[in-house]
């Protein structure tokens, strides 16, 4: 048992090295520490590096809710579709390559999720909730279909320029050929054919909901499921030219399961196509009442998105997954990167490889609805909330600034130098420093400091102050920076050690001996100490704070003490001792670790004391910065002296003995009295007042012959407050 003490003990020793106020540092270079600060024009990478964004151009402001659909034509003009906020229509908006918009069409609809444009460059816009498809050309808006169903969610051409359509609320893929005419081209059997995507062999890919399937469809209408994902549905698929597939899982997925999917069966329309203007071409019959849309196509969602990738192999792999953000689009840049739109914080993000991306820039939107990339490495995308199309890139913004999350090193510091890593010429990287004492910065922080550059010695001019922040300026000329970490020096200022509690201990009472285990018996138990502890963000060491046992032992008085430093410094104690009222301390013990000290007070004179406590910080602070605090424990009595036994007599009173006496004591009330006849068991007995509340009480018993006899010796027994007792006997008379 006492080896099991005494290594526990040692081994408490070595993992608690002094602390002391010492040099440390602030470092921030991971994806996780710069995702908490601000980005203007700032691109992060999942490994911790800072570069410019591409350049952000806004392109179009419909001040609609919502955009969902992008296409382009031959000549390089981008097309969209947008709520009109003074008819219940749609406009069809024409950007030219130049940057200039206007709207070329309007059209019956509420939303349109789906654009595609031919070979002619005419304009295909899928309206829903009603299922109908326009054909806009020459400025000039037509009726090309109208379909048995709720949405049309996607819409692509297949190289003979047949137009398929993914849909809802049945989960069917139609096929019109150039006249409008649709046919069923896949029944999947799930309620929303989400995505949709035609391979350069006339292949076809498409996700479903709420399933969560990805199927591939042969040249010759063979179906496959490729996959199968752990979210509800799969907004998007995109092909790299490596002929890899991208597909986008969004949402939470309920109970839900996989049925079977059939091979398509063609289905001819009622009706014959006639001219838009007149009538429509309908395949079955008009579409019953919408039900909700799928996850992703609402704005404000949640559940988390994962992206997987699919090789020429076959195996699924997730590159890229998250619990917050939603995927509504993807796309393949023209350097064969795919490119991911995210809600509900805007998000652009770019993948560079295995489980490494870029988060490109936020698009001060809540939704990226859909991505267009342009042959030249731009990146066309629309948003919601507000629906607005914006162009990223090619080229890199000339200017971009990172303003970091606020460093609070709990208490007031010094600020030394900051390191800057990474790549960065002339004035092409700066990053400077501002300090406050307010955990917000404010206009009562310090101004920015001087400018610190890479691989440089940079030492910063800002106050001292609790709280810190840096910002750095990126600019792409002379050359492309890239910030990689940024390390700011700070110490500590060095506080005073506090006692925060103090007591005098129970008398005749002694510590035990460090790391010595302690007998069941004559044992007192001391409840915890508590000192009020100022709130910082990692706990202060609290001496004092846990029950103790304490030993018998007369004689011994003692003090424990309660504290704490707010550096973690290792504390050492000096005693001092006085009697109440003079002016002279003595010493009475020094260089103590423990919070708590007893001793034998027998050759000490009687009186009230009180002890002063001194708690140093020196072990753990170099010599000129040691602090140190006192504290006076409340006064307390030391008492060795015997009362006294007077006027003890002893009278026969008819047949019984009558047995009184008083008792004395000089400094404090007498507590408990005995008596014993003939040697026997000591008796308690209380004074005539009932109570022992008094340093004189007089007491009185009567014993019956039986017990008492003439000739018998009684002897009494007095204690004091501090068990200082006296004895004193006497004879009972005869008759």
């Amino acid at each position: 048992m006492m080896r099991t003490l005494l290594a526990t003990a040692l081994a408490g020793l070595l993992l608690s090295p002094a602390q002391g106020v010492e040099t440390e540092t602030w470092r921030q270079s991971s994806y996780e520490d710069f995702a908490q600060g601000k980005r203007e024009r700032i691109a992060l990478r999942s490994d911790g590096l800072l570069t410019l964004s591409p350049e952000l151009k806004e392109l179009l402001d419909t001040s609609a809710d919502a955009i969902w659909a992008l296409a382009a034509d031959s000549k390089g003009n981008v097309y969209t579709a947008a709520p009109s906020a003074e008819s219940e229509k749609l406009r069809i908006f024409r950007i030219t390559p130049a940057g200039k918009s206007e709207p070329i069409a309007e059209v019956d609809g509420l939303a349109c999720f789906a654009l595609a444009v031919d070979r002619q460059d005419r304009v295909y816009a899928g309206v829903s909730p009603d299922a109908r498809i326009f054909r806009i050309a020459g400025g000039k808006a037509e009726l090309f279909t109208e379909l048995p169903a709720a949405y049309v969610w996607a819409m692509a051409f297949d190289s003979k320029q047949n137009l398929l359509a993914a849909t809802g609320d049945k989960g069917v893929i139609y096929r019109m050929d150039a006249a409008g005419k649709p046919s069923v081209y896949l029944e999947t059997e799930e309620t929303h054919v989400r995505s949709l995507l035609v391979g350069a062999g006339d292949e076809v890919y498409a996700g479903t909901a709420p399933g969560g399937l990805v199927l591939r469809v042969s040249p010759a209408g063979e179906p496959f499921v490729l996959y199968q994902a752990a979210r509800e549905e799969i907004t998007s698929i995109a092909l790299t030219r490596n002929h890899d597939l991208y597909l986008a899982a969004a949402g939470a997925k309920r109970g839900t399961r996989l049925r079977p999917v059939q091979t398509p069966a063609p289905a001819a329309p009622t009706t014959p196509p006639t001219p838009a203007t007149a009538t429509t071409n309908t395949a079955t019959t008009q579409p019953q009442q919408p039900r909700p849309m799928p996850t992703a196509a609402r704005p404000a969602a949640a559940g988390g998105s994962d992206v997987i990738r699919i090789g020429r192999d076959g195996f699924p792999e997730t590159v890229w997954e998250s619990d917050r953000d939603l995927v509504y689009a993807l796309a393949v840049d023209a350097k064969d990167r795919v490119v991911l739109g995210t809600g509900n914080e805007g998000n652009l993000v770019r993948l560079e490889g295995d489980r490494l991306y870029t988060s490109l820039l936020e698009a001060h939107a809540e939704q990226i609805t859909a991505l267009l990339p342009l042959p030249n490495g731009a990146v066309v995308f629309s948003t919601a909330n507000t629906g607005k199309v914006n162009q990223t890139g090619p080229a890199l913004a000339q200017s971009g600034s990172f303003e970091s999350d606020v460093f609070d090193s709990d208490f007031f510091a010094n600020w030394g130098r900051v390191n800057v890593e990474g790549k960065g010429d002339g004035d092409s990287l700066l990053v400077q420093v501002r300090s406050g004492n307010v955990n917000r910065p404010q206009k009562n922080w310090s101004a920015w400091s001087s400018a610190a550059r890479v691989g440089t010695e940079n030492p910063v001019s800002v106050p001292a102050a609790r709280y810190v922040q840096w910002r750095a300026e990126l600019k792409s000329a002379p050359s492309a920076p890239e910030l990689q970490s940024v390390e700011l020096a700070y110490r500590g200022k060095n506080f005073p050690p506090r006692i925060t509690a103090t007591e005098a201990t129970p008398p005749n009472y002694t510590f035990p001996p460090r790391l010595l285990a302690i007998a069941a018996s004559d044992k007192l138990t001391l409840q915890p100490l508590t000192g009020k502890v100022r709130s910082r963000s990692t706990p202060l060491p609290l001496s004092g704070g846990s029950a103790i046992s304490m030993n018998y032992s007369k004689g011994h008085v003692g003090v424990r003490w309660a504290a704490e430093d707010a550096n973690g410094d290792e504390l050492t104690y000096a005693l001092e001792i006085r009697l109440v009222g003079s002016s002279s301390w003595l010493p009475l013990t020094k260089d103590l670790v423990e919070p708590q000290y007893s001793w034998d007070s027998s050759a000490w004179p009687d009186g009230r004391y009180e002890v002063r406590i001194t708690a140093s910080d020196r072990k753990s602070n170099v010599p000129g910065e040691t602090l140190e605090s006192t504290a006076v424990t409340d006064p307390f009595t030391i008492d060795n002296t015997k009362p006294r036994i007077q006027a003890l007599t002893a009278k026969r009173v008819n047949s019984e003995a009558e047995i009184a006496w008083t008792a004395i004591d000089e400094r404090s009330p007498v507590r408990k009295a005995y008596y014993s006849v003939n040697g026997q068991e000591w008796i308690r007995v209380e004074p005539l007042s009932g109570l022992s509340d008094a340093a004189s009480l007089q007491y009185a018993l009567r014993l019956p012959e039986a017990t008492a006899a003439p000739g018998s010796v009684v002897a009494v027994r007095v204690l004091d407050e501090f068990e200082n007792e006296a004895v004193a006997s006497i004879a009972v008379p005869a008759r």
